[in-house]
C-alpha cells in the first residue's frame, strides 16, 4: 500500500510541476517566446563587390582588391613608386552616402577613389555590391540560405604606364624632390610619370596605418602626396628656349644663319643682364647663330631674340607648344602654369611691361611658370616633327595628334641645336658618351625667392634620328641642370637603350638628401 501511495503522490507532484511550467510558458514568458519566434526571420547581408584591377601597359598587376575578414582591402603592388599615378581608395563619407556615386547607392563599407587613376576612373572601377538572403534563428545563427544576388565586379583598367620603367625612374629620384616623365613620341602615351617624395597607397586601404596617414596629410615639407609632375609649377629656365627658338624662326625674326653678338652681358640703364658663361668664367662667345645658342644655352642670344619678338609673340608660341596650358591628362589636380605678357602684368600689378621683363621671359625666368609635363609636351613637338599629341595614361585611349603649324625647316634647326647640346661642346656634358643619338636641352632656373637656389632641368628625346621617347627630369632646388638632372636622364637612358658600358659622369652630389 505504501508503495502505491508513493507512486500516486509522485504522479500528482509531477503533474503539478508540469502544470506550473505550462502556465509559466503561456502566461508569464509567453510574450518573450513569441518575440523570439518573430525574430526567427529573413536577413539581408551585403556582399561586397571587388573593385576593378589596374594593370600596366604590359599586363602587370598594379592594384587589386581582396574578401579579408569581411573587409574589402585594396593592394598596390608597386607601392610608393606609383602612388601619384594610382592614387588610393578611402571609405565613403557621409555626403557621398547621401548623394551616391556614379549613380550607385553607397553604404558605410563602400570605398571610393582618392587621387590618381582611382579617382578619375572611379566609376569604371567601382563594382555593384550583391546581397545574400538568409534565415536566422532566435539566437542569430543562420539556419538556411534562401538566395543570393551576386556582386558585379568593377571594370579592369589598363594604363599606358610601364611599371618596370616607372620603378627604375623612381629609384633614381626617390631621395630628391623631383619629377620625371617619359612619353612615347608618336602617340602621346605616358610610360613613366614619377614624383618624389611619394606615398605608399597601401597604408590607406590594405595595411592601414593611421600614424603614417597622419604624417602624409600633415607633411608641409616633403609634400609627399603632391604630384610634382603635373600639380606643381616651376620656372623653366633654359628649357623654355625651345619654343622661343621656334618662335623666332617661324616669325621670320631670325634664320638659321642669323647671328647676335654675345658680349657677355647687356646693360639697360642701371640693370645688367648676363650670360651664364660670363657669370661663371668671364667669357663671351662672340657672334653666334641659333643652333650654337641652343647648344650652349646662350642667354645673351635669347635676350636679343626675345627683344626682337616681343612678349606677345613669345607667349603665343609658348602656348602653341603647350606651355602655361593644362595638357588634359587623365589625372586630377593638374595646374596651369603661366606665360605672361604686358596686359597680364598691368592687370595683376598695375605696372607697365619693361624690356627687362622680355629678357627674363625669353630665358624662362621672371613670371614664367610651367609643369614638368608641359616641358615634356614642348619637347615632344620638336621630336614629333611639329605634331602635338594629347597626353594619356590609358593604354587604349584614342590617339589624337595634330600639327601646330610649324615649318619642317624650323623643326630641323631646333632639333640640330638640341643634338649639339648633348654632344661635345654642348651644355649636357654627362650625356656626351652615348652611342644612341640624343637631342636635349638643359635648364637651370632661379627659384626667385631671395635664395640662390636653382631648379635643375633636362629634357631630351631619343634616338634623335628616329625619336621614340621623350624624357624630362626636374630636380627641385637641385642646382644646375647639366650637373644634377642630366645624370639621372643618362642613368635611365643607358638601360633603356641597352648601353651598359656607357659612362654617365657626374660631380659629387650637391643635392641635399631628403630626410624623414
Amino acid at each position: 500500500m505504501r508503495t502505491y501511495w508513493l507512486i500516486k503522490t509522485g504522479i500528482v507532484i509531477s503533474f503539478l510541476i508540469l502544470l506550473m511550467v505550462i502556465l509559466k510558458l503561456n502566461f508569464v514568458k509567453g510574450g518573450y517566446y513569441k518575440k523570439l519566434a518573430r525574430d526567427n526571420k529573413l536577413t539581408e547581408n551585403l556582399v561586397l563587390a571587388k573593385r576593378g584591377n589596374i594593370f600596366d601597359k604590359k599586363g602587370r598587376l598594379m592594384a587589386e582588391s581582396e574578401m579579408v575578414d569581411g573587409v574589402m582591402r585594396r593592394k598596390y603592388i608597386y607601392g610608393e613608386s606609383l602612388g601619384v599615378v594610382t592614387g588610393y581608395v578611402g571609405k565613403v563619407n557621409e555626403e557621398e552616402m547621401k548623394t551616391g556615386k556614379c549613380g550607385k547607392k553607397m553604404n558605410n563599407q563602400s570605398q571610393v577613389g582618392r587621387g590618381g587613376v582611382e579617382e578619375v576612373l572611379n566609376c569604371e572601377l567601382l563594382g555593384v555590391d550583391g546581397k545574400k538572403l538568409t534565415e536566422v534563428d532566435a539566437k542569430g545563427v543562420e539556419s538556411r540560405q534562401l538566395g543570393i544576388y551576386d556582386p558585379v565586379p568593377g571594370r579592369d583598367v589598363q594604363l599606358s604606364i610601364d611599371a618596370y620603367w616607372q620603378e627604375k625612374m623612381y629609384q633614381l629620384i626617390k631621395d630628391k624632390k623631383a619629377a620625371a616623365i617619359v612619353s612615347e613620341v608618336e602617340t602621346g602615351k605616358i610610360l613613366v610619370l614619377a614624383s618624389s617624395p611619394s606615398f605608399d597607397p597601401n597604408v590607406f586601404s590594405n595595411e592601414v596605418d593611421n600614424d603614417k596617414i597622419r604624417d602624409y596629410l600633415n607633411d608641409s615639407v616633403r609634400l609627399s602626396m603632391l604630384n610634382r609632375a603635373i600639380g606643381a609649377k616651376y620656372h623653366p629656365g633654359s628649357v623654355f628656349k625651345i619654343s622661343v627658338a621656334a618662335a623666332g624662326l617661324e616669325e621670320g625674326v631670325i634664320t638659321e644663319n642669323s647671328t647676335f653678338n654675345d658680349t657677355g652681358e647687356i646693360k639697360v640703364g642701371d640693370y645688367s643682364f648676363k650670360n651664364w658663361l660670363w657669370v661663371k668664367s668671364g667669357q663671351a662667345e662672340g657672334s653666334i647663330n641659333i643652333v650654337h645658342a641652343l647648344k650652349r644655352s646662350n642667354d645673351v642670344y635669347f635676350y636679343r631674340l626675345g627683344e626682337s619678338l616681343g612678349s606677345d609673340k613669345i607667349r603665343a608660341w609658348a602656348n602653341k607648344f603647350g606651355l602655361g596650358i593644362k595638357t588634359g591628362i587623365e589625372l586630377p589636380a593638374e595646374v596651369t602654369g603661366l606665360v605672361p605678357d604686358a596686359s597680364w602684368k598691368e592687370k595683376m600689378t598695375g605696372e607697365k611691361w619693361f624690356l627687362g621683363n622680355t629678357y627674363h621671359m625669353a630665358i624662362g625666368q621672371g613670371d614664367v611658370s610651367v609643369t614638368p609635363l608641359q616641358i615634356n609636351m614642348e619637347t615632344s613637338i620638336i621630336a614629333n616633327d611639329g605634331k602635338k599629341c594629347d597626353f594619356s595614361v590609358l593604354k587604349n585611349s584614342n590617339i589624337n595628334c595634330k600639327n601646330i603649324g610649324i615649318d619642317s625647316q624650323t623643326v630641323k634647326i631646333v632639333k640640330q641645336g638640341m643634338i649639339e647640346a648633348c654632344h661635345t661642346g654642348g651644355t649636357a656634358w654627362p650625356l656626351f658618351n652615348f652611342k644612341t643619338l640624343l637631342a636635349c636641352k638643359t635648364g637651370t632656373a632661379e627659384v626667385g625667392d631671395g635664395t640662390k637656389d636653382t631648379h635643375a632641368w633636362l629634357t631630351a628625346f631619343a634616338p634623335a634620328n628616329d625619336p621614340q621617347i621623350v624624357i624630362t627630369v626636374l630636380v627641385e632646388r637641385g642646382g644646375e641642370g647639366s650637373d644634377e638632372a642630366a645624370p639621372i636622364v643618362g642613368d635611365f637612358l643607358k638601360e633603356y637603350f641597352e648601353e651598359p658600358e656607357t659612362k654617365v659622369p657626374r660631380y659629387p652630389t650637391k643635392v641635399p638628401i631628403i630626410k624623414n
